[in-house]
């Protein structure tokens, strides 16, 4: 019986690679723009000349995805699907690379059929230990997977490989059904990830930055699931124009890319709103530096009249798609949902107004800024403030809570329903308490430069439904996208004004908010203490906080500074 594991993975897949140097072989290497013209045959073309496509996966395969290896990396406690995926790899290793498998011979579909091959490089280039070349491989029997690969090209910078960069490798083969998720296999220590029976684009995007975030972190930068900005605001309490550094984290559907292309409403002299990086930066923490990784925004399609950057910024001929309805004519419909829930787009940086876009996807040195926001971004309808300052102690902790609710991005069957995934990335490799100790070292140590913020971007005052989650007894008073942005310009003018929030031991903002007019936005509205009776309200915070408390003391490699911030401020 052939057996396989992540250094047999990593050869077969060099071996591959190798051979698109080759005349007459079945991998294409693809250097310009004959594979565009691929993929384009195979969509649907809208009518400002950017193409779309359906695919029978419709989110990620993260129950079905497993990172394999030594102790410090392997996933811990498997999940009954993960549990299946490993048991599974031989046979699906055999059935790509070819081999024996329970007596039964397979040849191999990486032999036989078609493959795609583009290469791209990952960061700006300005730290090598930040620079990765990056290998995708796609069959492409189905000449739909085409899209696959032309799609993720316009994430990354299309250079040739650069001398002395980690290398990384994917290899997915769509072509095997495997039902309505795909199986990966990640083996961080090879650097290469096989994945099979998936047609999604964003496995191979978020595939590519799992691996590399790994690297930094063995390399003293810590990798984030957020995106970042420069901001420019004239602060109403130092009477001058501030440079801040924006730094959003948040699982997929809290609103990330959306606060990272907001305006704030900053159109005062001077002030501005410039976007870098919109996914995974690195965090690097001998000097604080903050990079970037993507030349794109990987954005979810369902735009609405208040998305005033992308939604007009997606009638470039240069944004792609999959699964955002087109009709009959190709115009586009944002907020049909009905065939699909969770349709994605790629937006490349160069496609936004260049009045909009920062100079660079890493963000200044942190000399050259007033100060960096660190904001954590979590949906949550109940007792949660909107806006909440926290210590350092305090954000360390939430980077480790992760908190939000399940939209259709990560499992379309569990919509609504609590989550919690450390650092809100659930591509972290290795020990999440490490990363928790090392973003309280990063926020502690240039303490005196950094602010940092939980944004509730759901709502508050809700009454749950236990039975359906997805439909609530009372729905949620929400400050919607224009309320968010009239918070965080208050925030970030130095106009808000707080008050200490006995329930969670922040400082939370009650006033001084502004919507675009200038007229006073109502924060009463969004205060859990009016919108709920005391008994109610204590309950359910009591209730969260120790939620809190029990799922930070599962690590008990944590420093205990990080699960203190929690006990001794909130109400339990």
């Amino acid at each position: 019986m052939s057996r396989f594991d992540g250094k047999t993975a990593a050869e077969l897949i060099q071996a591959l690679v190798d051979r698109a140097r080759h005349v007459g072989t079945n991998v294409t290497l693809y250097l310009g723009p004959e594979l565009a013209r691929a993929a384009e045959t195979t969509g649907q073309r809208n009518i400002f000349g950017g193409f779309n496509w359906d695919t029978r996966v419709r989110n990620r395969s993260a129950k079905y995805s497993v990172i394999v290896g030594g102790d410090a990396v392997a996933i811990q406690n498997p999940s009954p699907e993960q549990a299946e995926t490993l048991r599974q790899m031989q046979l699906n290793m055999t059935r790509i690379f070819g081999g024996t498998h329970d007596g039964k011979d397979h040849p191999g579909h990486a032999n036989s059929l078609p493959f795609d091959l583009i290469h791209r490089v990952m960061g700006s280039g300005e730290d090598p230990d930040f620079t990765f070349n990056c290998y995708l491989l796609v069959s492409v029997k189905n000449r739909r997977n085409h899209h696959i690969p032309y799609m993720w090209g316009k994430m990354l910078r299309a250079e040739d490989p650069v001398p002395g960069a980690e290398s990384f490798q994917l290899l997915m083969v769509p072509d095997i059904n495997t039902g309505p998720f795909g199986r990966f296999y990640v083996f961080p220590e090879q650097n290469c990830t096989v994945g099979i029976g998936s047609d999604y684009m964003g496995e191979a995007k978020k595939g590519f930055l799992r691996m590399a975030m790994f690297r930094a972190k063995q390399r003293g930068i810590l990798g984030i699931h957020a995106g970042t900005k420069v901001v420019r605001a004239r602060s109403r309490r130092a009477k001058g124009l501030r440079t801040i550094g924006v730094v959003i984290l948040g699982l997929s559907g809290t609103g990330k890319t959306t606060n990272i292309g907001h305006t704030h409403y900053l159109y005062g002299e001077g002030e501005e709103s410039l976007i870098a990086q919109d996914d995974f930066a690195g965090l690097r923490l001998k000097d604080g530096r903050i990079l970037g990784t993507e030349q794109a925004m990987f954005l979810k399609t369902d735009l609405d009249e208040d998305d005033i950057l992308l939604r007009p910024a997606t009638e470039s001929s240069d944004f792609v798609s999959q699964n955002l309805y087109l009709d009959y004519q190709g115009q586009i419909h944002y907020l049909e949902e009905d065939l699909c829930a969770n349709g994605r787009g790629i937006l490349p940086l160069r496609a936004l107004p260049k009045e909009r876009l920062y100079e660079s996807i890493d963000l200044p040195p942190l000399d050259e800024l007033d100060q960096v926001c660190f904001i954590f971004n979590t949906r949550r309808n109940t007792v949660v403030p909107i806006m909440s300052e926290l210590t350092p102690e305090q954000a360390a902790a939430y980077f480790m809570l992760g908190e939000s609710i399940e939209t259709a991005a990560g499992d379309p069957t569990r919509i609504g329903q609590s989550l919690r995934q450390p650092g809100t990335n659930p591509f972290m490799i290795g020990h999440a308490a490490e990363e928790g100790n090392m973003f309280y070292e990063y926020v502690n140590r240039y303490r005196d430069k950094i602010r940092c913020f939980l944004m509730n971007t759901g709502g508050v005052g809700e009454i749950p439904n236990p039975e359906d989650p997805a439909k609530p007894k009372r729905p949620p008073n929400r400050p919607w996208k224009p309320g968010i942005g009239y918070i965080t310009c208050a925030v970030f003018r130095e106009s808000a004004v707080w008050t200490r929030d006995p329930d969670f031991g922040t400082r939370v903002l009650v006033d001084g908010v502004i919507d675009e007019k200038g007229d006073i936005f109502d924060m009463d509205a969004l205060d859990p203490k009016r919108l709920y009776d005391d008994e109610t309200r204590v309950e359910m915070v009591k209730k969260l906080n120790q939620e809190r408390v029990e799922y930070l003391q599962k690590y008990d490699k944590l420093d205990p500074k990080i699960v203190d911030a929690i006990t001794s401020t909130h109400l339990l």
